[in-house]
């Protein structure tokens, strides 16, 4: 157990250190565009703020993919063999879980609260009722949370049936096509419990930021 905790966190910290050298970067370029600092050399009309937000848009790609950085970095932490595949079939599937929940909300949004999923605009800097843009998907915002369950259900997939012979006249299906086939068939439910369930979550999420907000120090 207590090396699978340690696969498990070594799989987890190294997406974790490239939050590192975005985050000093990123605090370089919020300081460099400040005019308490910098005066009107930093207004937004000057090529100066020009060149750092450019920068500063550079730096914040890593964490504007968090989930995505998960979905890659655990199958290739935790995948037993061929983790380059593992971690393409992990990408697959959170993309087919994605588009399954874009799909779901979109015909059926009603049943889960989003009466009006197909016309609701993702805006930057804005809760977006807890929707967010996954790979261009409109989708529920599950963060890393849903990145790390698809990843793990991937694995568990990969590190199972990778290796499984198929009849002859099924052989193009082997390797990571039957992981793919089998991470479809999973992300089905899985897209289906996710409408239902994590509104909820967000919600319950919500409404603690909200107390934490407005009880002071005790919040915190």
């Amino acid at each position: 157990m207590m090396q699978k905790l340690q696969r498990f966190g070594a799989a987890m910290f190294t997406p974790v250190l490239l939050f590192t050298f975005a985050g000093i970067m990123t605090a370089i370029c919020v300081l460099m565009t400040n005019t308490a600092i910098f005066g009107g050399l930093a207004d937004p009309s000057t090529n100066w703020y020009g060149v750092w937000s450019t920068l500063q848009a550079g730096a914040f790609t890593v964490f504007n993919i968090i989930p995505l950085l998960f979905v890659v970095g655990l199958p290739i932490g935790l995948a037993k063999k061929s983790g380059g595949r593992a971690a393409m079939e992990s990408v697959v599937n959170y993309a087919a879980w994605n588009y399954m929940i874009n799909a779901m909300l979109t015909y059926w949004g009603g049943a889960f609260g989003f009466k009006n999923f197909a016309k609701m605009q993702i805006v930057a800097n804005s809760t977006n009722q807890g929707l967010t843009n996954i790979i261009g998907i409109k989708t529920l915002d599950t963060s890393i949370v849903g990145a790390l369950i698809v990843a793990g259900i991937t694995v568990w997939l990969h590190n199972k049936y990778f290796d499984k012979k198929l009849p002859s006249w099924l052989g193009t299906f082997q390797g990571s096509s039957y992981i793919v086939i089998l991470g479809f068939v999973a992300m089905i439910p899985l897209a289906l419990i996710t409408c239902f369930v994590w509104p909820k979550i967000q919600g319950g999420i919500s409404a603690l930021q909200g107390f934490m907000k407005a009880s002071g120090v005790l919040g915190i």
